[in-house]
This record gives structure tokens, C-alpha cells and sequence, in this order.
């Protein structure tokens, strides 16, 4: 392999830090996959201790970790406790973990996305303060490998439940993820890396000035995001459109950057729209999807205002991780709004 040429690395770091680091919703076996690998690698090196620990047995909320790229795990650490806060235990939902696999086509997506994007331009979206937090309440339900410490297996889908996120708007500071009766503890440590080899790959804090920064110009943002999620798993192409996913789903994203992201996301080859699809939430919307490794994500929009609603993946073809079918995540965003401190609510919001 050839090593990469200064200049293209300069270039590649000046632009990560214009991008946000992905949210921290659902995982395709793609991204899992590259997560089940890092989490055996922390419980080999933890010994008998963390492989006793009921994080490690349960295997510790994986996607909570897609925060930063494993490279750069240094920009985000995760540490799992009991609830005992007083919030309500979460209620879960079993639901059909196989679904029919729907028609999709690419005759229509460009249109529809640039729907989406008129809606997403119109959103008047509230002001973030320096040392505010960004509450994102949403169903997700994920699949986890049915043999323990294992990779490519059979999988088997979670039960859906609540999830409640607090991301400081202020990368130095922790954030919190409130999930399955457990309080894990985003570690922000700014910009940074642990592996010294790494250090070609910056860290992409997703603070809500550099999400406020992207680029308004389409054609110029996807070039962005090509540079920054270059050499990323499963392809190029389904690595920009999972970026997309990751960065909008548990943010506050200003109207005219969300509407250049979606237009974008029109741009990347392979997106196909997709004419009746279903949240966590069991609301039916459209969706515009990418497939990579026989897995369809799809990002799924109200009918009538076309405004995002959640994100579901699901194999199209059978696979050692299952069917055709076989729901792989599935998530609904319900509300999002800024807080002063972790553990507030929006007015009117329920735990």
C-alpha cells in the first residue's frame, strides 16, 4: 500500500475537523462488525475482571461507541453504571424481527430528497449556549451476536426501547446516554488520539460549531465527506451515506446545513428511494436507502412534511448474520430540544 502523500493528509485533516463526529445511533453489521473488534480487543486486554462485568457480558451498548472512529477512540470513552437516579425504568417492545423486503428504485430519490430538503430548510432550529446540552429522546432496537465474542454469527434483534441522549455542546465536557436502565457516560476529552500510530487519522468532535460550519454548498459538502470518511468500511460510497445518518440522528442540525447535507446525500451513488417503510415507533413514511453487503439502510421521512423521522436496516438477502429480511436496527426519533445540564428534560417531556 502507498503511503499517503502529505499533501493529501494535510488536507484530509483541515477537513475533518469541518465534519462532525457521527451520532451515536444504530449500527449496520458493517460498522458493528468494526465495533465487535474493538470491544474483544478491550476485554482481552481487561482479563477475567471485565469479562465478569455485566457491560461485557451483555455486550456493552455498542453503538454508543460510533461517536468517534476507532482510531480516534480518544475523543470518546464510555463507562456503564445502574440507574439509580430516580428515572423510570425504560419500557421494551418485542417486534417482528423479520419484515418483507420492499421494492426500491432509484426513479424518484433525487426528487424526493430535494423535498426533504426544502422541509429541512424551513426548520427554524433552536440556539445551542456553550455550555448547554442536546437532548435527543428516541426508540431503538439493535441486533446483537447470539454467540458471545463472536463476529459474522447468527444475530438476533434487541427488544425496541428508550433511549435518552445529553451531548455537550461543549466537546471537553461529558455527556450521558440514559438506555436499558443503564447511565453510560460519554468521556469527551477533546481533540486527541490514544493510538500514537493513529495520529494521521484527527479526531472529528461533533461540537455544534463545526456542525453549524459544514458547508451549504452540496457539491462541495460531499466532497467532505468523501475526504473525511475515506477507507472506511464496508465501501466509499456507503460510508458517506452512513455519515449522513450518523450525523443528523442525535443532533440539532441548522436548517440551511441539514438541507445541504440531504441534497448531498442525493448525490451518492447507489441511493434508491424506498415507498413505504416503518420506524421503531411504527410510523410509515418513505425513505430514501443505500445497500451495502447485502444490508439496506434507510433513512425514513413523514409523508406529509418530510421531515426525518428514524432510520431502519434490514438484510435484502440471506446472509451467515441471517434472512432476507431480518431487521439488523431500527430506531424513531421522537423529540430533540436544548437543556442546561444532564437529566433535564424538555417542558411537557416525560422520563
Amino acid at each position: 500500500m502507498n503511503a499517503p502523500k502529505h499533501g493529501d493528509e494535510v488536507e484530509r485533516q483541515e477537513l475533518s475537523h469541518l465534519l462532525p463526529r457521527p451520532g451515536t445511533p444504530g449500527l449496520s453489521p458493517a460498522r458493528s462488525q468494526r465495533l465487535e473488534e474493538y470491544l474483544m480487543q478491550e476485554v482481552t486486554q481487561a482479563g477475567a475482571q471485565a469479562q465478569a462485568s455485566p457491560a461485557a457480558k451483555r455486550g456493552m451498548p455498542r453503538w454508543s461507541l460510533i461517536a468517534a472512529p476507532l482510531a480516534v477512540a480518544a475523543a470518546v470513552a464510555v463507562s456503564v453504571t445502574g440507574s439509580g437516579d430516580g428515572m423510570s425504568p425504560d419500557d421494551s417492545v418485542a417486534m417482528a424481527s423479520v419484515i418483507t423486503v420492499q421494492p426500491a428504485s432509484a426513479h424518484g430519490a433525487t426528487a424526493f430528497l430535494s423535498q426533504v430538503a426544502d422541509a429541512a430548510s424551513k426548520q427554524k432550529t433552536p440556539a445551542v449556549g456553550t455550555h448547554q446540552f442536546i437532548y435527543v429522546k428516541s426508540k431503538v432496537g439493535f441486533t446483537h451476536q447470539v454467540k458471545q465474542r463472536t463476529i459474522g454469527g447468527p444475530a438476533k434483534l434487541d427488544a425496541v426501547h428508550q433511549r435518552e441522549v445529553w451531548l455537550a455542546a461543549d466537546p471537553s465536557k461529558n455527556g450521558l446516554i440514559h438506555e436499558g436502565g443503564q447511565n453510560i457516560t460519554i468521556h469527551n476529552s477533546g481533540a486527541g488520539v490514544v493510538n500514537p500510530d493513529a495520529a494521521s487519522e484527527p479526531a472529528r468532535p461533533g461540537t455544534v460549531p463545526q456542525i453549524a460550519s459544514l458547508s451549504t454548498n452540496p457539491d462541495t459538502l460531499l466532497k467532505q465527506i468523501y475526504t473525511a470518511t475515506r477507507g472506511q468500511a464496508p465501501s466509499k460510497d456507503a460510508a458517506a451515506f452512513n455519515w449522513v445518518g450518523e450525523t443528523v440522528s442525535e443532533s440539532i442540525v441548522p436548517g440551511d446545513v441539514a438541507s445541504s447535507i440531504w441534497r448531498a446525500a442525493a448525490k451518492i451513488p447507489g441511493v434508491v428511494l424506498v415507498k413505504d417503510a416503518t420506524d421503531a415507533a411504527g410510523r410509515h413514511g418513505e425513505a430514501i436507502a443505500h445497500v451495502a453487503g447485502g444490508e439496506r439502510t434507510e433513512y425514513i421521512f413523514d409523508r406529509s412534511t418530510h421531515l426525518f423521522l428514524g432510520e431502519r436496516s434490514y438484510l435484502i438477502k440471506d446472509t451467515p448474520e441471517g434472512k432476507a429480511g431480518m431487521l439488523t436496527g431500527t430506531s424513531a426519533v421522537l423529540s430533540r430540544a436544548v437543556v442546561n445540564k444532564i437529566g433535564d428534560l424538555p417542558t411537557g417531556t416525560r422520563a
